[in-house]
């Protein structure tokens, strides 16, 4: 059987894809801009990926689709893409993922069971539509590891679900940068609707993160950002 890649069809109809999606709601990315001030934040199309900055690293977690727009969104920050030191993969799709190539001086981060993900081990969906390759080398991480950048703290928390090895990543105990582990409606964590590889397994990564606390400010990919964790997900403990 012949394998497709799932870049080969998305590049072609992302456009689609999104214009679609975001009229009927299922997604609402926000605009690029600032949060706080040493936090940003980035749209690609459906999708946004997030910038941490830590003294003189500059970490990404997500890399966003479509590596011209990428570049022009990080260039109204004032964000050159060679600046990037590290990138965080919550997982492999294409739109969290694309964009890891443009970071090339930059570690990159991701789930050891996300890897059977981009080595061809595991399709995506139906059985032949597999995630791309990340050509750079990588490093792999496990639940509750922790990478040490300069001042910051990165804990990694595994929140399989959407993907084998989608994965959470706490800053500092407080800044929880989530992915497609959950989605955010009218300040509510739910979980996401399409696309999921095993739901059920997503709904015990959101009650896992429920224990979670002190947490100042969590991050999703499709759906903004809250300031209201304890609201936002105290339904699910």
């Amino acid at each position: 059987m012949h394998r497709i890649d799932a870049s080969f069809i998305t590049n072609k109809f992302y456009d689609i894809f999104t214009a679609i999606f975001v009229r009927i709601k299922h997604v609402h990315p926000i605009a690029t801009g600032k949060i706080t001030d040493n936090l940003f934040v980035i749209k690609t199309g459906t999708a946004n990926f997030y910038i941490y900055k830590s003294e003189e690293k500059v970490i990404c977690f997500d890399s966003g689709f479509g590596k011209s727009l990428i570049i022009r969104e990080l260039n109204n920050l004032g964000i050159d893409p060679s600046a990037i030191t590290h990138l965080f993969l919550t997982h492999s799709d294409f739109d969290h993922a694309n964009g890891a190539d443009l970071f090339d001086r930059a570690e990159i981060y991701l789930s050891a069971d996300e890897e059977q993900m981009i080595t061809r081990k595991k399709a995506r969906i139906y059985g032949f539509i597999y995630n791309s390759r990340i050509k750079s080398t990588y490093h792999l991480l496990k639940d509750n590891d922790v990478v040490t950048i300069g001042p910051t703290k990165i804990k990694a928390i595994a929140t399989p679900g959407h993907t084998p090895g989608s994965m959470s990543y706490l800053i500092n105990d407080s800044i929880l940068m989530v992915g497609d582990a959950f989605r955010l409606i009218n300040g509510k964590v739910y979980p996401l609707k399409y696309y999921n590889m095993d739901t059920e397994k997503q709904k015990e990564s959101i009650r896992k993160l429920s224990g979670l606390d002190n947490i100042q400010l969590v991050c999703t990919a499709h759906r903004g950002y809250t300031e209201m964790f304890r609201e936002a997900i105290d339904h699910w403990r």
